[in-house]
Formats: structure tokens, C-alpha cells, sequence
């Protein structure tokens, strides 16, 4: 398929360098860097995909003698600061 493309300049003059510098065509080089581009996107999860994140089914609760977790972080505060 034939298309036209309107590219910056500078940005042509780059990729018409290294197409040169490994060798390709123009054409080549654009056509792997689309490949590449669109393999990235693919592989990459949807964001109308809904993650399940995993939910502890543990039950528990603070240490004995530990009242709530602001007390928590104050003894561990203590414990670490020494």
C-alpha cells in the first residue's frame, strides 16, 4: 500500500540517516518502527480491562496491647528510632 506522510523535517532527516546507517530503505525503516510501536501498544493491558487485585481472606487484627494503628506507627516509631 502506497500513503502519503507529512513528517517533521528534522524528524525525516534523522530516520533517512539511520535507515541509512543500518542499511534499509526509508520504507523499511519506518514500516519496523511502526511494527515495533504497535507490538508495544498490544502487549500493553487495556485500560477498560478491570484488574483483580487479591484480597486477604486473614483474619486478625492488631497485637495485643495495641489499641489502634496510630499507636501502631508510635511503637514502631519508638522501636526504630531507639
Amino acid at each position: 500500500m502506497q500513503t502519503t506522510l507529512r513528517l517533521d523535517d528534522e524528524l525525516y532527516r534523522e530516520a533517512k540517516m539511520a535507515a541509512a546507517r543500518e542499511g534499509v530503505t526509508l520504507t523499511r525503516f519506518l514500516e519496523d518502527a511502526l511494527r515495533n510501536r504497535v507490538r508495544l501498544i498490544s502487549d500493553v493491558p487495556s485500560r477498560k480491562t478491570k484488574t483483580r487485585l487479591p484480597v486477604s481472606r486473614r483474619r486478625g487484627g492488631l497485637v495485643p496491647g495495641i489499641k489502634d494503628l496510630k499507636e501502631a506507627a508510635d511503637a514502631m516509631d519508638r522501636d526504630v528510632l531507639g
